[in-house]
């Protein structure tokens, strides 16, 4: 079982809890701000280690995952965390993966992409649950990318 943590809300109303100062230092020491979390032990998601400005660190929780658990702020949660070392600090979709697969120049154009960009893209093509969608939402960020279009926050558009 991991440590744990009360959940709080930014005023955006994101949800994150702030890390103790050993599990911080442990990879801020290392430079590994890309982890992976456990949370109450039942689900796992990729994650960054984020400094306060106040001091500190701390992970953002995402709604659904606070929905999937039925959290709300100042609830006690528990965590656990691991260096995050697979290729991108995410999943790869299977359907991202089959089309960069079929489409050099698309792979080209997504492996100059910063790891930050690299990492929007396929968060992207995670966000649509068929996976027929994820197939055209994959097809559609290779175009725009063979087009010269690289920023997750337009590529939609």
């Amino acid at each position: 079982m991991g440590d744990a943590f009360i959940l709080k809300k930014f005023s955006s109303g994101m949800h994150y809890i702030v890390l103790d100062p050993i599990t911080a230092s442990y990879f801020t020491a290392q430079e590994t701000r890309r982890v992976v979390c456990r949370l109450n032990d039942q689900i796992t998601f990729h994650c960054a280690i984020m400094p306060k400005k106040e001091g500190g660190y701390f992970i953002n929780i995402g709604s659904a995952i606070c929905q999937k658990l039925n959290l709300q702020e100042g609830a006690e949660v528990t965590a656990t965390f691991t260096a995050d070392t697979s290729e991108y600090q995410f999943t790869m979709p299977d359907e991202l993966k089959e089309v960069l697969n079929t489409d050099p120049e698309a792979d080209a154009a997504f492996h100059r992409l910063t790891a930050g960009n690299q990492r929007g893209l396929i968060y992207l093509v995670t966000q649509v649950k068929s996976s027929s969608n994820r197939i055209e939402r994959a097809l559609r960020i290779a175009a725009q990318l063979k087009n010269g279009i690289t920023s997750p926050r337009i590529i939609l558009k």
